[in-house]
């Protein structure tokens, strides 16, 4: 059985956990539709990991989004405050410069260790109502024997091949320091690992790729875990998953936010491959002669 986790901020008190017992009934007892709810991925952690606090279910109406240590939105637990009208990043006493709040409201942490381990805090402020109080919690242990860790400092990361993205253009998602020795990688929509949601994925055994049903025509996959999205649209927008998986089955994962703009001013001239498989030069790109696949449609069954 797991170690109860202790409170990661020293002014938060033991009466708060009976606050928490009784946020956790009343979630229960209420209507669960349309409710916002945070979903800790992965639950347990090893250190060096990145975790997320993803936040389900915001409202449209909100205002201002902060995040705190403990069970308490004490100022001195703050961690990072985002205005959304602003769109302005305010960061508080219990900031360390690893935390990120994304644009759907959820909390990047990277490089997590045992210390992060606890209970967290969001605090939403919207526009029709009082402020809003959900819990969260993750816990964080050693690497066990015979699980490596991640490489440090150096980990997954992925970057988008121009910094601003309107609507019709064609953008590579550039994937960073995958595994040396990789089985495969699969790209998701979204941070769940569901087929529902898979892109892509790449198997370097059969040394093939498959596509999912969704996004027949419109994605190109390279062996180096890169992918190019065509023509996105403004529905494209949003939280892209990519996982790799080594030989000793150790798993990493990396997230990149996206956001496509409507056209404007800044017209892209960005041009779709002329033949495939493609190999493209980009300044983004790490390693020559990658080669990229367009993807055949996985079959219903």
């Amino acid at each position: 059985m797991m170690n109860s986790v202790a409170l990661s901020c020293n002014s938060c008190t033991s009466w708060q956990g009976l606050l928490l017992t009784v946020s956790l009934l009343t979630s229960w007892l209420l209507p669960t539709t349309a409710q916002v709810t945070i979903e800790a991925v992965p639950p347990i952690a090893v250190e060096g990991e990145t975790v997320l606090l993803f936040v389900h279910n915001l409202p449209e109406n909100v205002q201002v989004l902060s995040w705190y240590t403990g069970l308490a939105a004490l100022k001195s637990c703050e961690i990072e405050r985002y205005v959304i009208a602003t769109k302005s990043h305010e960061v508080g006493p219990a900031y360390s410069s690893r935390e990120t709040i994304l644009r759907n409201g959820s909390l990047m942490i990277k490089s997590v260790n045992k210390k992060d381990s606890g209970y967290y805090t969001l605090k939403i402020l919207s526009t029709t109502s009082s402020s809003e109080i959900i819990h969260a919690e993750f816990f964080v242990h050693s690497p066990l024997l015979g699980y490596k860790t991640h490489r440090t400092p150096s980990q997954m990361t992925i970057e988008l091949s121009q910094s601003r993205v309107f609507e019709t253009d064609h953008i590579i998602l550039v994937g960073y320091n995958l595994p040396e020795k990789i089985l495969g990688f699969a790209w998701h929509k979204g941070v769940l690992p569901l087929d529902r949601f898979k892109i892509a994925s790449h198997s370097f055994i059969t040394n093939s790729s498959m596509l999912g049903s969704q996004y027949h025509q419109r994605i190109i996959t390279c062996d180096d875990g890169s992918m190019m999205f065509l023509n996105v649209t403004q529905k494209d927008s949003g939280l892209y998953t990519l996982r790799a998986i080594s030989v000793d089955l150790v798993t990493e994962w990396a997230i990149v936010d996206l956001k496509v703009n409507k056209p404007g001013s800044q017209a892209s001239n960005n041009q779709a491959p002329e033949s495939k498989p493609v190999t493209w030069t980009s300044k983004k790109q790490r390693r020559k002669g990658t080669k990229c696949y367009s993807l055949r449609r996985v079959p219903n069954k």
